[in-house]
């Protein structure tokens, strides 16, 4: 007769059975990190069962500058939201920026720096200043006048044209 004796064995965390866990908890994760970049894809490439989704419409470059009283708006958010509304079956796009440590900008509708359709802009610009909190940097309040946030009051208007564009710097002001 064969009789064995259990001995009590000391594992250390994430070894044995406490092992699975982590191991479910990291192919969770991975599992999810692929998802978000599938749809990340999808959306990008424009893989939509929606029926107004058509051909896309030919974007140009756009670089621009922005300054706040005379210094760079590094950080700075700035938006083109287009003041007609997309042809039928053409995708709508709202060109975006942010602003670079010199101040320079180059707007993406659809990958990063592509720029933007031909036509008519308000352009709105925020930008939060890093501010210290505790030991952390946050976002403080957007320094730029609220003129300058919505589409409606912005002062800034631009056309871009189907080629190059090489816009005159935005220089803001507290006025």
């Amino acid at each position: 007769m064969n009789t064995a004796t259990a001995v009590p064995v000391e594992r250390k965390r994430g070894e044995g059975e406490g092992r699975g866990r982590w191991e479910r908890a990291r192919l969770a994760t991975r599992a999810l990190g692929r998802a978000a970049m599938l749809a990340a894809a999808a959306a990008a490439f424009g893989c939509s069962d929606d029926a107004a989704s058509g051909p896309g419409v030919p974007v140009f470059p756009v670089k621009g500058k922005v300054t706040f009283e005379g210094e760079p708006a590094a950080g700075a958010f700035v938006v083109f939201n287009p003041k007609t509304p997309p042809k039928a079956g053409a995708e709508a796009y709202t060109p975006r920026a942010t602003v670079q440590a010199d101040g320079s900008f180059s707007l993406t509708s659809a990958t990063e720096g592509d720029g933007a359709p031909a036509g008519d802009y308000a352009v709105t610009v925020q930008w939060t200043k890093p501010v210290k909190q505790g030991n952390d940097l946050v976002a403080g309040p957007n320094v730029i006048p609220k003129a300058y946030t919505t589409p409606a009051t912005t002062p800034l208007q631009v056309t871009v044209k189907d080629s190059d564009n090489a816009l005159e710097p935005f220089a803001i002001t507290r006025k």
